[in-house]
């Protein structure tokens, strides 16, 4: 089949390849989002849609007592669009509610909040897949209430972030290591590597399951005492909202197990999220 479109396309005869893309950015040109589109748009976090994602996470068995905590967070992303294919990200997260165990009392309050700013390339593929390349930095700031939920440090690091989005699968990675910025004598040094892991697989109906670790190493520990390694599984839909088209929600839930961990995690967690975001059939239509 592929010779065939190959041969088509060198006597300048359109393939059906064509034909699908063509009947693709038809239909987004007009407005009318296939649902396989409606799902790249919010499922890719870096995709250059206006979003504000509100994440619910109740942690099971925090040591040392086995208790149980809760963390409320707030992830805005506000992106900028320029022609060909690049736009600018950027994604606030604000830990607006933590809750940690600490011995037999409770500790609750404000998180510390980082800042990531990302240059983002839109790529089209041959056969209608999009891939993703984004190159930045975060910024994080001492903005926690209590010693207990942060580090106390500001921090700096590079980001990278690339992905793929073909058919019914998207996946992205977003890489980071951050470093505590200057020297303090009362708050331990930060040296973090993060990689935030999304899989989507999107089924009929605007439903999805979903494969969303935040796997995480702390070079400052132990060697056996760095990683986290969260496996589990989520599901979710992507709702339109007929009389605003210019709104969606998106809901998940998500249950995760840390199958590898370190003495300060959790052993498993529930994820609830909430995404409303706007609908933006132009950032697929800026690729090269």
């Amino acid at each position: 089949m592929a010779r065939a479109e190959d041969a088509a396309s060198s006597t300048g005869e359109p393939t059906p390849q064509d034909s699908a893309d063509r009947e693709t950015v038809s239909a987004l040109e007009s407005g009318e989002i296939p649902d396989l589109v409606f799902a790249w748009m919010v499922e890719n976090p870096v995709s250059g849609i206006t979003r504000v994602p509100v994440a619910n996470a109740v942690l099971f068995g925090v040591p040392p007592n086995e208790r149980v905590g809760y963390a409320l967070v707030l992830a805005p992303i506000i992106p900028v669009l320029f022609d060909g294919g690049w736009s600018l990200v950027t994604r606030t997260t604000i830990p607006a509610l933590v809750t940690l165990p600490q011995g037999n009392n409770r500790v609750t309050g404000f998180g510390d909040m980082s800042f990531e700013a990302l240059g983002h390339k839109l790529i089209r593929g041959r056969r209608k897949q999009l891939y993703d390349v984004s190159l930045g930095g975060l910024v994080g700031f001492p903005t926690a209430t209590d010693d207990f939920l942060g580090s106390g440090r500001w921090e700096l690091g590079p980001e990278i972030a690339l992905g793929i989005s073909a058919r019914r699968v998207v996946t992205v990675v977003l890489a980071r290591n951050v470093w505590s910025v200057g020297q303090s004598s009362a708050r331990a040094a930060v040296n973090r590597l993060v990689l935030e892991y999304f899989l989507f697989y999107n089924l009929p109906k605007l439903f999805y399951l979903v494969y969303e670790p935040l796997i995480t190493a702390d070079w400052t520990a132990r060697t056996g005492d760095r990683w986290t390694l969260p496996v589990g599984l989520g599901v979710g839909r992507h709702h339109r909202i007929p009389k605003r088209p210019r709104l969606s929600i998106t809901t998940r839930l998500s249950g995760l197990y840390n199958a590898v961990r370190t003495d300060r995690d959790p052993k498993w967690q529930i994820l609830a999220t909430l995404v409303f975001w706007k609908p933006n059939p132009a950032v697929f239509l800026r690729g090269d």
